[in-house]
């Protein structure tokens, strides 16, 4: 039988120890300000990472406009991870090309684009990969890449191409774009891809989404604002001057990534109660009952002076 438990406050944390955890976090902030994409950013330069994400953010930049500092740390994990994983990918591959710079051309109506981006890994044998974290990987095995994805999936891989990335014999009908995600909780230890042909026509709606853009920037005038308003205030320096005093914040709920978390949430809800009553029959059986099947051990433990059974997934364990 097992004393009562007693739980102990966090500790504070003193000056010294704070002033120090501050300092690691500015650096972390400032050093995130550096990499390649933040620097085209800061220079108002339109990258391939741009296209598809926010239209309204990309005029305001290409109008001049500066947006204020935003948290940088869930930027600082994926980078990070995804930094990783394409040495890994490369160690495993030693031919993987990572972090090259590629340059693709986007013809719109009236004007050509020139844009810069810098795919993850190329595969000389005919792929581009696109690495990506997320906060559990469910939403994207339900949906797959989101439409900013796809442009960049699909641009990196006529950027590849044209610049000869890939072996003498990969045609550009062979090449093969995906995404790779990872679960940056680590919680899942199965990575998820999603891969398909390169598609010419996916490069073409992207000079369609940069052509609306620069027309609504020539003139003046509000382009679309394809996120979620939870994204933009996590994610947009913009985020105060162009969408907190937007009026539709009780409206229909129309994004596709939210409204597969919502039915999401509803399901994982009631499987909790299923998941419940399931536990409850089973520690009925199991009653005065201990020993192990082979795989599992069950046993009696003894809280606060009173006997219970702990749910299977919390306090069975696994046989050795």
């Amino acid at each position: 039988m097992t004393d009562e438990l007693v739980e102990v406050p966090p500790k504070s944390m003193t000056d010294e120890e704070r002033a120090l955890a501050e300092a690691a976090y500015a650096a972390v902030q400032a050093f995130s300000t550096q990499t390649d994409r933040a620097k085209q950013a800061q220079d108002m330069i339109l990258g391939v990472s741009d296209v598809g994400f926010c239209s309204e953010r990309v005029r305001r930049t290409l109008d001049g406009q500066i947006p204020e500092e935003t948290d940088m740390l869930a930027a600082f994990h994926g980078t990070a991870i995804g930094d990783y994983v394409e040495r890994a990918y490369k160690a495993a591959h030693p031919r993987a090309i990572i972090q090259s710079e590629v340059q693709v051309t986007l013809k719109g109506d009236t004007m050509t684009y020139g844009l810069t981006g810098h795919p993850d890994i190329v595969d000389p044998t005919g792929k581009v990969i696109d690495v990506k974290t997320d906060r559990g990987l469910d939403i994207v095995r339900r949906m797959g890449p989101n439409s900013q994805q796809q442009f960049q999936r699909h641009l990196y891989g006529v950027g590849a191409f044209n610049a000869g990335l890939f072996d003498d014999d990969v045609k550009i009908e062979d090449v093969q774009v995906a995404n790779l995600w990872v679960d940056r909780a680590a919680d899942e230890h199965e990575f998820h891809v999603h891969m398909e042909p390169l598609d010419l026509r996916v490069v073409e709606q992207a000079a369609w989404w940069v052509d609306e853009v620069v027309y609504a920037w020539k003139h003046k005038q509000e382009a679309r604002k394809e996120p979620p308003r939870e994204v933009c205030a996590v994610t947009c320096g913009f985020y105060r001057v162009c969408r907190a005093f937007d009026t539709d914040v009780t409206g229909l709920l129309t994004d596709d990534r939210v409204l597969t978390a919502v039915d999401m949430y509803v399901e994982g809800r009631d499987l909790e109660k299923q998941g419940k009553a399931l536990k409850d029959q089973a520690k009925a059986a199991l009653d005065g009952v201990s020993g192990s099947t082979g795989e599992w051990s069950v046993r009696w433990v003894w809280h606060n002076r009173r006997q219970f059974r702990r749910s299977r997934s919390a306090a069975t364990t696994r046989s050795t």
